[in-house]
């Protein structure tokens, strides 16, 4: 019979400490919603963690701004070599991808925006439409702004510089040229002809007498090497270059404006549909092409020197400004707001998944240490009976 009652006092203590274990694990999370009993809440409803869910919320919010996510910690993590050898890696396998793309920039846009290109393999109106209408905006806001500027003041020191030069050769290019003409057959038919037009052409006395003497041959033959001397003599070039530059010194002098209603806003109006024209149809020309061939000429400028400056460039921008984006970034709102709006359910399943071996070496403890304990309860009954 003693036998009997101690086997009765194990199992009871065994039973009460699992049961007692698995309950409490099972309170953590349950019930989700309180129960009540009239307007009486049932106690200990709900469960630990729904009841305690806002205060949860509001604690891991400050656990992760004050000890996870900090400021000091981002600094340490962005400061370490691998954070910019990892960035410039993923951007490599990026850029990778796009370059070995056998696929053309219209099927892309296809898969993207399916409505950008018309029946007719043109951009469609509803694109093209508002583009060319920000395209003569811009056009019309620049007119605007350069309008009352001399050409002078758009031209960089080194176009003028490019133009005083320029200005140089066209001068010895004139020269030597007309001396080149003035050599050749028709230049030299074209010198006779002026000469005849000039001795000959009155008629009378002096003009038989000057054909006579001296025939058009002689005349040329007199008259061609002075000429060679002329525009062979470097005067005359500068003279010819001072006369050039007076007249670009009074162009440059003119404004934008000038210039424009010289040529007319009709004039403009065309070339800027032409040039618009032109780049819809060149981007019409790409879009046929494979972004690989497209990207082909960039492969080596992409991954040797664009890629490391990228990297480089948002590393240090991020060190710069990790302060300043921590204190506009509210962390614990977030998390706060992110952990109220978790569902209670996919907590208790990512808690369980991760725990439930421990919760059920919990319940296994509950049994082991409620049968001692009957045990010990039981000895002591029949010692002390």
């Amino acid at each position: 019979m003693n036998v009997w009652m101690l086997a009765i006092n194990v199992i009871v203590g065994s039973a009460i400490g699992g049961i007692t274990n698995e309950l409490a694990i099972r309170m953590l999370f349950r019930p989700h919603r309180p129960w009540r009993i009239g307007r009486w809440q049932v106690p200990f409803t709900p469960g630990l963690i729904p009841r305690r869910r806002d205060e949860i919320a509001v604690q891991m919010g400050r656990l992760v701004q004050e000890h996870l996510l900090t400021k000091e910690g981002v600094k340490r993590a962005l400061a370490q070599a691998e954070m910019e050898q990892n960035l410039s890696l993923w951007l490599e396998k990026a850029a990778r991808g796009w370059m070995e793309d056998s696929r053309t920039l219209h099927q892309w846009t296809q898969t993207l925006y399916p409505q950008a290109i018309d029946e007719n393999g043109r951009i469609s109106e509803h694109i093209r439409l508002p583009v060319k209408q920000a395209w003569e905006k811009w056009l019309q806001s620049r007119l605007a702004e350069y309008r009352e500027k001399p050409l002078r003041q758009m031209i960089p020191e080194a176009g003028m510089a490019k133009l005083e030069t320029a200005l140089e050769e066209v001068s010895r290019l004139f020269l030597e040229k007309s001396r080149a003409y003035l050599h050749s057959p028709e230049g030299l038919q074209t010198l006779q002809q002026m000469i005849r037009g000039l001795v000959g052409g009155g008629g009378g006395m002096f003009g038989g007498l000057v054909n006579m003497f001296l025939g058009d041959e002689k005349i040329i033959g007199k008259l061609l090497p002075a000429l060679d001397e002329l525009l062979t003599n470097p005067a005359l070039a500068r003279k010819i270059y001072e006369v050039l530059r007076v007249e670009a010194d009074k162009l440059l002098d003119k404004t934008v404006g000038d210039v424009e209603n010289w040529i007319g806003s009709e004039q403009i109006q065309s070339w800027s549909d032409a040039a618009f024209y032109k780049l819809e149809e060149q981007v019409l020309r790409w879009a046929d092409k494979p972004l690989s061939e497209l990207l082909a000429p960039l492969r080596g400028t992409v991954t040797t020197v664009l890629i490391p400056k990228v990297s480089g460039w948002l590393v240090e921008t991020l060190e710069k400004n990790v302060e300043k984006l921590f204190d506009r970034l509210p962390i614990r709102e977030i998390v706060t707001r992110q952990v109220e709006g978790f569902p209670i359910e996919r907590i208790e399943e990512m808690v369980v998944g991760i725990s439930g071996r421990e919760f059920r070496m919990i319940t296994v403890l509950g049994f082991i240490l409620g049968g001692m304990i009957g045990l010990v309860q039981g000895l002591l009954s029949l010692l002390f009976g």
